[in-house]
């Protein structure tokens, strides 16, 4: 009795994992889909490659290879730029003129 309860324990267990593995399958096949769709609608055409290089040539002051080009989507430069903005504020010093209205 106890040994048919176990078998039909681990047959229930087997066909859930099972089912949880076609589920995965089939979310890797809509993710390799939508992975295409991303790098056909994000790939950078010759003309674009052509001036990334010459403004990396001018910066540089001699022609360098640009070997890969990425887009990068989220708030990188505006959290740089605001990361900018508060060290400027806390390693500026104050005038003199507003430090002795602060004291008073």
């Amino acid at each position: 009795m106890t040994d048919e309860n176990e078998i039909t324990a681990l047959r229930d267990r087997v066909a859930e994992l099972t089912a949880r593995l076609a589920a995965a399958e089939q979310r890797m096949v809509e993710f390799d889909r939508m992975a295409v769709v991303w790098a056909e609608e994000h790939q950078v055409d010759e003309d674009t490659l052509m001036v990334i290089a010459a403004a990396v040539a001018a910066v540089l002051g001699h022609r360098a290879k640009v070997r890969q080009v990425q887009f990068h989507e989220g708030a990188g430069w505006t959290t740089a730029g605001r990361m900018e903005v508060q060290d400027h504020r806390k390693t500026q010093a104050r005038p003199a003129h507003l430090t002795a209205l602060t004291l008073h």
